[in-house]
């Protein structure tokens, strides 16, 4: 007889990770993603999602979770972006606490041991701060100051940004939102959480580049903090 979703274990974190450019890099990332769920002790899935990468992310992901029963694998039709690929794999999240972050492997899978301490009844939400010179210096200064802004509009911790550990309480309103055009972090925002952080070490990129050019990355920027302004008036219910 097959067991119920009741009899299931139940699964304490996911990990979700959209997937562009980061074929390369797929067999590291889960390796280490697996290590440090299993040095914390906890019952996890990994939902990866296939933002129609152009390099077969998707495929390799797929044949992946056919060995590997912590994978699940969604695959876009179509390019949606990092936070649109996000908030899909998002709705498929059945842990208790979730976490998200990129897939290139410049945020470290390890740090979610700093992070997971934090993940108690005290916090909805636990982001990771980010430091060390991991780009070039107008490009981390011109992060640093759209973090800044953010958070201050946002109500968010200083240097909040998309690796961070969510409870399923927040997480349950963001996936109810009707705000369907909205970024994450404005979603995340929009939710109130209890918040708290911690300063994670980023690496340098070993491969490849961003998908977001300056211009790209301004347009964005500006989106966001309009976003998080709108939540702030209006948050979510």
């Amino acid at each position: 007889m097959s067991a119920t979703a009741s009899d299931r274990p139940r699964i304490e974190l996911s990990w979700v990770l959209p997937l562009y450019r980061t074929a390369a890099q797929l067999d590291e990332l889960v390796a280490r993603i697996d290590r440090v769920s299993a040095g914390l002790r906890l019952r996890h899935e990994v939902i990866l999602v296939d933002d129609a990468c152009p390099e077969g992310s998707g495929g390799l992901a797929l044949r992946k979770a056919d060995l590997d029963p912590h994978l699940r694998v969604l695959r876009l039709a179509r390019n949606r972006g990092q936070d649109r690929a996000l908030i899909a794999g998002l709705r498929l999240s059945r842990g208790e606490w979730t976490v998200v972050l990129d897939a290139d492997l410049q945020d470290p899978p390890e740090a979610m041991a700093e992070l997971w301490p934090l993940c108690t009844d005290a916090h909805d939400a636990v982001f990771a701060r980010r430091s060390g010179n991991y780009s070039s210096r107008g490009r981390q200064a011109t992060s640093r100051l759209y973090r800044a802004i953010a958070s201050r509009i946002g109500g968010l911790p200083r240097g909040a940004c998309l690796y961070v550990a969510l409870h399923r309480g927040v997480l349950d309103r963001i996936n109810a939102a009707t705000r369907r055009n909205a970024t994450l972090l404005a979603l995340v925002a929009g939710a109130r959480p209890r918040c708290a952080s911690v300063e994670i070490a980023r690496s340098p990129r070993t491969m490849g580049t961003s998908s977001y050019g300056s211009l790209a990355r301004l347009r964005k920027a500006s989106r966001s903090l309009w976003e998080l302004l709108s939540m702030r008036i209006a948050p979510l219910p």
